[in-house]
């Protein structure tokens, strides 16, 4: 492992680098793929800074919503997705919602941080 910069660090830069300065740069037509670019390196740092815990957080709360033990955060959400699209929580939908926002809020704190939803309000 090394010191500093951390890989956290590292990709930030980079992303900066691709924003700032390449990006006006390169020829129109190429901007948008340097931007694509920025992007990643900027969420891949805020995944490697936010380690394990959003996926415990996750699978504590698929658990609970799916009322058994879960292992696996990706099995657990696609469970969850089938049932209620199966329509067996329509009984709770008031009652989950705001529990799967949690989960949303959670992945745009790793996706795109200080999102602004369509109604112009930021997320909860």
């Amino acid at each position: 492992m090394q010191d500093r910069p951390t890989a956290p660090e590292l990709l930030d830069s980079v992303a900066e680098y691709l924003f700032g300065e390449l990006r006006p740069e390169v020829p129109r037509e190429h901007r948008f793929k340097v931007l694509v670019a920025a992007n990643v390196c900027a969420v891949v740092a805020r995944e490697l800074r936010a380690g394990d815990q959003p996926d415990e957080d996750d699978l504590r709360l698929f658990g609970e919503l799916l009322g058994e033990r879960v292992d696996d955060v990706h099995s657990a959400a696609t469970e969850l997705s089938r049932r209620l699209r199966a329509g067996e929580f329509d009984d709770r939908i008031d009652e989950l919602a705001p529990r799967i926002e949690e989960h949303v809020r959670r992945k745009l704190d790793i996706a795109r941080p200080g999102y602004v939803g369509p109604t112009g309000e930021k997320a909860p």
